[in-house]
């Protein structure tokens, strides 16, 4: 306790000696705090759920996403703030090549690599409004950036674009083909460089008039492009799940039907 005392006529305040060190000790503690959790703590985003964790549930998550009912397994998703299930702008999900494994703990390294040789492919459903079909992209975007039009024929069967140097997508290249349908298969595919040791390979379809599907997976894995695509198609139809709850919206949902799925 500070205590009171005359002196000279004025009244003087004396304090412990042991406030000044008790303060220089607290705020180095407090600092010191602020340093772990700055360089230890949890971010915002992982606190919101918006950074990728894997799930071993296998629960099914419902989502609408641009219109669409899923009923998506739990082990197949990224983030753990799109497992609340209702309206999504995206549903974000990964799994295993070659046939679409979902996440287990016994999986832990295959998932975590990112090297050229990995087998992991991610995939997407995007609500999106504006997405150009394939056979648009390619005329009014990609045709106009080609160094030639005239296509070498890929290794994989695909045929192969090469971009001009002067394009933004120069250190990639376009390979296209078509499904077992007849539908154009567009694939952007990095090339190896100094700066990219591990290129991917991605595909947008747009499904509706409001979803679209985007997957990647590393170039290593492009030999097998036709099953990968059926498999990604396969898988997403499977989680499609018609009609909507009362409680999740009250607008007409839009369905997968053979006449209007993958419309490009």
């Amino acid at each position: 306790m500070a205590r009171r005392q005359q002196s000279g006529g004025e009244l003087v305040h004396e304090r412990p000696a042991w406030i000044l060190p008790a303060l220089v000790i607290l705020t180095v503690i407090a600092f010191s705090g602020l340093f772990l959790y700055y360089y230890f703590g949890p971010r915002p985003a992982e606190l919101l759920g918006q950074n990728p964790r894997a799930s071993a549930a296998t629960r099914r998550v419902e989502a609408i996403v641009g219109g669409v009912r899923f009923l998506i397994p739990e082990n197949f998703t990224r983030y753990p703030a799109q497992r609340n299930g209702g309206n999504h702008t995206e549903m974000a999900m990964h799994a295993l090549l070659p046939d679409f494994t979902p996440y287990a703990p016994s999986y832990d390294e295959e998932f975590a690599d990112q090297s050229a040789s990995s087998d992991v492919i991610y995939f997407t459903l995007q609500k999106s409004e504006a997405m150009l079909p394939a056979e648009r992209r390619l005329k009014e975007i990609y045709a106009r950036q080609f160094v030639s039009p005239t296509p070498e024929r890929d290794a994989t069967g695909l045929d192969r674009f090469t971009f001009k140097d002067s394009s933004g997508f120069r250190d990639q290249d376009l390979l296209a083909g078509t499904d077992k349908d007849g539908r154009l298969i567009l694939l952007m595919c990095q090339r190896e460089t100094e700066l990219n040791d591990s290129p991917n390979c991605t595909r947008t379809i747009v499904m509706t008039s409001s979803l679209s599907l985007t997957y990647r997976y590393k170039r290593a894995q492009v030999r097998d492009w036709q099953r990968i695509d059926e498999l990604t198609m396969r898988i997403v139809s499977s989680f499609e799940a018609p009609g909507l709850p009362d409680d999740l919206d009250k607008s007409e949902p839009e369905t997968l039907t053979p006449a209007n799925q993958y419309p490009e």
